[in-house]
């Protein structure tokens, strides 16, 4: 064992010393204390006393949460002390600007306090910065995450200053340490060997990570990989335009729905304050919900960011000197293009420095819809010199290609893409699948070409005095008929129905097509469903009519707020963390920018399309992680109103290579589920049936691949919960896999541990399936757990204890298999009756045991292929 692993500690060392780390054998406390007193004295100008008082700094610092905050800061920008004569200066820790001045050491097998070794530890200046832990290629990275996160709780003075921890098994993986989380995100780097080069490691320490409050609970953030070449990409750019160094001062990231976008936006922001000194930075946005998702954002990270309320406003930052410096958010609505157009007169007569200025960057969300029209003219206008960067979760239209001559280059369309196939294989996203229900109730074809062909992108009421009168009347014809209270209640109880047998308990939104509708769906609903299980979050307006109104109230009572706006933060915080409400009720709101893992499905009554069709269906994409696993195979979309239908036309505005993956029906659903069902049956090269041996001659093989295994059966068990009444056709052999699994579950007394797993109410209901049709109990009694163990040997010391261990372990025919353990059995019994100790017998058979399964494997495997 310790030989194969050592395989893999050997084979990551060679990769590291390539990298530029130095192997030595250092035998730390924790900090390894002469490496970094070198470096202290290398990087900086300190007496004894000064090294001194930075090592009471750090050896005073507790490991609770704001401990480990001050230890990262320190880590980041140094320890700020008094010298001598009381001023204050600074102690670099880590060289950031010249590598090549910093201690850069791995060590193998560091005992730490006599409590944990982890197999690699790097160390920087002699700061243990990075655990490593290996494993057999062949088992799986979440053995050494466990135990990773084990020695957080047996030395936590270590693990203050360990930012980073690394499993090494079948792939290479990372993870943030966070010693109060039972777990943390897990992330894979491309190439995956790279985020342990110096330069990426130190950077990724520097500017890419944070402790961030989030939802009341304290955690920390790491970059995935697409995020970290998008911000250099950004970084580097507008440092050059900046420096003079080129002309270029624009880009267009592209990434999709889910892969976190908002955060590349604040790594960016903060890498280039760091680098250009003192910039203005602005974030600039088109909708209110982007805006608070963002300020969210900033705040928990500790980034300080001013809010501009009004055009006045905005004319006090830009006439700050030669402009505000820091960062600000901005609603672009908030100004009128004449507005606008005024400013920049004014600017351009009494020759603001700002507009001269290049280190301003504008860092625009969703660039691809108000931004880059009249509003962004006057924007660019007012701001000449400044770079700007556009974001968007969605890929840009075929007719709207002018986002390129806005953002890009001719020869340059993105600075970034990230795709979302790219993100469903990596999964940090899932599918998205989509299916109609109620097909009656749909709207015609003749409707839905008239909305697909407006130029709407959706039917939004506060706009619709502008439209056309033409297009005007027929758009509300659409609305007439999805405000019909009768179909409203129609699809209510297919939802309710739905919901039950389907969904819960994740959780799930309707999307209705006006305001007024979204109060019949919570009226409908409240019939088939516990009123407190759903709720609407939505605008309201002074003219609002009186049913509207009076919700309101109810709304202000529920809640004990009269904010609305501190009304729906409620509302969303019980959403995403309590048992209730299960289902919201939106036209507008929370189509963008809301990030609810445990949102599975998405009732579409409102039709859409392009990209905020895009958008709101992206909204079920994100993956539900529960003990490591993902629980959700996929997002699903329940269409009432038919346009899936022409999801070809819905999307026809963008490029095929852009669209790929974006969404997937219930028939491809089934035709993945029937591959990933051939692929687990090619396990076995033989017949699986429910016979006793057939199940013996299974779980060995599954358990000689378990890991595979284990990752394909829980693959294909999210797909075929996702199938909901279209199961018959897999049924039969889901059950057999489900079997196979669940007595090898058993076999490594593994059963009773995943039982107690799934009283967790979220897994037994969105497991049950499987238990309807596993009899646990069955499998307990048929395949009985034998412990091998000190009071095992003492019990089979007897005639009497071995006879009923061995009627226990052999109550079928005889097989090569039995033959054998047969053979090991009355050695065992040989030993307990020559007096042998327990824990010498233990070994000898815990030895034998393994050596003669391999070999019966064989034998099984050899003997079939001569038959």
């Amino acid at each position: 064992m310790r030989k194969e692993k050592s395989q893999s500690e050997d084979y990551l060392s060679e990769i590291l010393e390539s990298f530029g780390w130095k192997q030595k054998n250092l035998k730390p406390d924790i900090l390894a204390l002469d490496e970094f007193v070198d470096a202290l004295k290398r990087l900086n100008d300190v007496s004894n006393e000064d090294i001194k008082e930075v090592l009471n700094f750090l050896e005073t610092r507790s490991f609770d949460v704001e401990s480990s905050m001050q230890i990262l800061d320190a880590i980041k920008k140094g320890v700020t002390i008094k010298d001598s004569e009381g001023n204050l200066k600074t102690i670099k820790l880590i060289d950031y600007e010249n590598l090549e001045a910093n201690s850069l050491v791995f060590s193998r097998q560091v005992s730490f306090r006599d409590a944990v070794i982890p197999d690699i530890t790097l160390f920087v200046n002699g700061i243990p910065l990075v655990v490593i832990e290996c494993k057999k290629m062949a088992k799986s990275w979440k053995e050494g995450y466990s135990q990773i996160k084990r020695y957080e709780q047996s030395v936590p003075e270590l693990f203050k200053y360990v930012q980073i921890g690394v499993s090494f098994a079948d792939k290479l993986v990372y993870f943030p340490i966070v010693r109060w989380a039972e777990n943390v995100p897990v992330y894979e780097w491309k190439p995956q060997f790279d985020i342990l080069k110096p330069e990426i490691l130190l950077d990724v320490v520097r500017y890419f990570t944070f402790y961030r409050e989030q939802d009341g609970e304290i955690t920390k953030v790491l970059p995935r990989y697409m995020q970290y070449r998008a911000v250099n990409a950004i970084v580097e750019r507008a440092v050059s335009y900046a420096k003079g160094l080129t002309d270029r001062n624009k880009g267009l990231i592209w990434h999709w729905q889910g892969t976190g976008k908002t955060l590349t936006m604040a790594f960016s922001a903060v890498k280039i304050r760091d680098l250009l000194g003192n910039p203005s930075i602005f974030f600039i946005v088109d909708r209110v919900e982007l805006q608070k998702q963002l300020l969210d954002e900033l705040k928990g990270l500790k980034i300080s960011c001013e809010v501009i309320e009004s055009i006045d406003h905005l004319k006090e930052v830009l006439s700050h000197a030669d402009g505000k410096r820091g960062f600000f958010i901005t609603l672009i609505h908030k100004f009128r293009e004449e507005e606008l157009a005024k400013l920049r007169e004014q600017m351009e007569k009494q020759h603001w420095s700002i507009m001269k200025r290049k280190d301003v960057i504008c860092l625009i969300d969703e660039g691809h819809r108000t931004q880059y029209g009249e509003l962004a003219a006057s924007m660019r206008g007012i701001l000449k010199n400044a770079s700007f960067f556009a974001f968007t979760g969605t890929p840009i239209a075929k007719k709207g290609r002018d986002t390129y001559s806005a953002f890009g280059y001719p020869d340059e369309p993105y600075l970034d893409r990230y795709f979302i196939l790219d993100s469903i294989n990596d999964g940090f996203t899932v599918k998205i699948a989509y299916q109609s229900r109620l097909d009656d109730v749909h709207l015609d074809r003749e409707n839905l070409e008239i909305f697909l062909s407006s130029k709407l992108e959706e039917i939004p009421e506060e706009y619709r005095e502008k439209v056309e009168q033409d297009l005007k009347r027929k758009l509300n014809k659409v609305k007439v008929i999805l405000e019909d209270k009768n179909r409203i209640e129609r699809i209510a109880r297919d939802i309710a129905s739905h919901y039950i047998k389907y969904v819960r308990p994740f959780k799930a939104m309707v999307v209705a097509v006006s305001r007024n509708a979204c109060l019949y769906y919570k009226q409908a609903l409240d019939k088939f469903l516990n009123e407190n299980e759903t709720e609407i979050v939505m605008t309201f307006q002074q003219n609002d009519s009186k049913e509207l109104l009076n919700y309101l109230e109810k709304l202000k009572e529920k809640y004990g707020k009269n904010e609305l706006k501190e009304i729906h933060e409620e509302i969303i915080a019980r959403f995403k963390k309590k048992e209730n409400p299960k289902i919201l009720i939106v036209t507008d709101m929370l189509l963008t920018g809301f990030d609810a893992p445990i949102l599975q499905t998405l009732y579409l009554d409102k039709p859409l399309k392009e990209h905020r069709l895009l958008q709101a269906i992206a909204r079920t994409n994100r993956p539900f992680i529960k003990n490591g696993e993902n629980l959700k195979g996929a997002g699903l979309v329940v269409d009432y109103v038919g346009i899936f239908k022409f999801l070809k036309k819905a999307f026809e505005m963008y490029e095929d290579e852009d669209i790929r993956g974006a969404a997937y029906s219930i028939e491809e659903i089934k035709e993945e589920l029937r591959k990933k069902i051939e692929q687990a049956f090619n396990f076995f090269d033989f017949e699986l049936s429910y016979g006793r041996d057939v199940i013996d001659r299974a779980v060995l093989v599954i358990s000689n691949n378990i890991d595979e295994f284990r990752k394909l059966y829980f693959e294909i068990r999210n797909l075929y919960r996702l199938l909901l009444e279209d199961k018959i056709e897999f049924k039969e052999k889901f059950d057999l896999l489900s079997e196979i699994y669940h007595v090898y579950l058993q076999r490594e007394n593994q059963l009773d541990a995943e039982i107690e797993q799934k009283r967790d109410q979220f897994y037994k209901e969105a497991l049950k399936f499987i238990h309807e049709t596993i009899d646990v109990q069955k499998i307990k009694k048929d395949y009985p757990v034998v412990v091998i163990d000190d009071e095992f040997i003492r019990r089979i010391k007897s005639e009497k204890g071995a006879r009923k261990f061995y009627d226990l372990l052999f109550p079928v025919k005889n097989t090569p298999r039995i033959s054998l353990m047969r053979v090991l059995l009355r050695e065992l019994i040989e030993s307990c009756e020559t007096g042998m100790k327990e824990r010498e017998i233990l070994m000898s058979f815990t030895k034998n045991f393994y050596l003669l399964l391999r070999l019966s494997t064989r034998k099984e495997r050899k003997g079939r292929g001569s038959s």
